[in-house]
């Protein structure tokens, strides 16, 4: 009896590809437009209502969602070169957006590489563009992995083990003394009262810092990583703490932020499978929603 599951699923389409589906695909990648009639699917009903949801709060119709979900899965099985050559386009406006910069904003951070509105508006010339030492000065600028950006890994970052808060104090503090704008420090630790994924008393440590490049201003985070709990125990986290506060005041530190999580963007913290900037945007407007409601998710 043949199962019908995902990996089966798409083995079977992989190992059953012709000519007409390559074609497809070809149509697709290059951008064609191909007409059709309309299709009419039934979901099972958790399937619609995650649909739905899922849309809504995306802002996109439901056809539409599923479209880009199966374009991708029609790239990713049956033309992986070709998503990879997608995933350089989709990851440098991911980066972009996660740092809210307007299409303007991009032309002006990125014009010593005369990358204008009018390649930015193609996806052809952009990726002309993108050539490796682009994607390498790009990855220095925001922090994030040059195989991430250039579509072979998955991981967004190159998450840290710290081995103690000296090793933290030595990230954080070299920077001050090049004389750029000074570090913020971002401390998340998991809701206490659900049971921790990256495991008990584990702490996520995010190290920001504001760039000026071509007048453009970049809140970037420049390092994330993890406490292990047998090194944030309560006594050494406030020793630490009561440092920072003394080279705040010192003005060698931009200012300390602590916050609780709750599990389901603590373990995406501790997988390094997001940007730690949109981890901790989505962090500050969770924490904003359950202040509403009254309840204090900071650390």
């Amino acid at each position: 009896m043949k199962r019908n599951n995902m990996t089966t699923i798409l083995s079977r389409i992989a190992l059953g590809q012709d000519d007409e589906m390559l074609q497809l695909v070809r149509q697709f990648a290059e951008g064609k437009k191909t007409a059709g009639t309309p299709m009419a699917i039934r979901f099972r009903p958790a399937v619609r209502e995650f649909i739905t949801r899922a849309s809504q709060r995306l802002g996109i119709s439901t056809a539409e969602l599923v479209n880009v979900l199966m374009e991708g899965i029609m790239l990713e099985t049956l033309a992986p070169r070709q998503a990879t050559v997608t995933r350089i386009y989709e990851r440098f406006w991911q980066l972009m957006d996660a740092h809210r910069l307007s299409v303007t904003s991009v032309a002006a951070l990125l014009s010593g590489m005369n990358m204008g509105l009018s390649v930015l508006e193609s996806r052809e010339r952009t990726l002309d563009y993108l050539t490796a030492p682009v994607i390498h000065q790009l990855a220095e600028w925001f922090g994030v992995s040059f195989d991430w950006l250039d579509g072979t890994e998955e991981q967004p970052v190159k998450q840290v083990t710290f081995a103690s808060w000296q090793d933290v104090s030595d990230r954080l503090f070299p920077a001050v003394s090049t004389g750029t704008v000074l570090p913020t420090l971002t401390l998340v630790r998991q809701d206490s009262s659900i049971d921790n994924i990256g495991g008990k008393n584990d702490m996520v440590v995010c190290i920001r810092q504001l760039k000026q490049i071509n007048r453009i201003t970049l809140r970037v985070v420049t390092c994330s990583g993890i406490i292990p709990h047998e090194v944030a125990d309560n006594n050494k986290t406030n020793d630490f703490l009561t440092f920072c506060k003394i080279m705040q005041e010192s003005s060698r530190l931009g200012g300390i932020e602590t916050a609780s999580s709750p599990a389901h963007i603590f373990s995406q913290f501790i997988r390094g499978s997001e940007l730690p900037v949109s981890l901790l945007s989505t962090l500050s407007i969770y924490v904003e929603e359950q202040k509403r409601k009254g309840v204090n998710y900071q650390g």
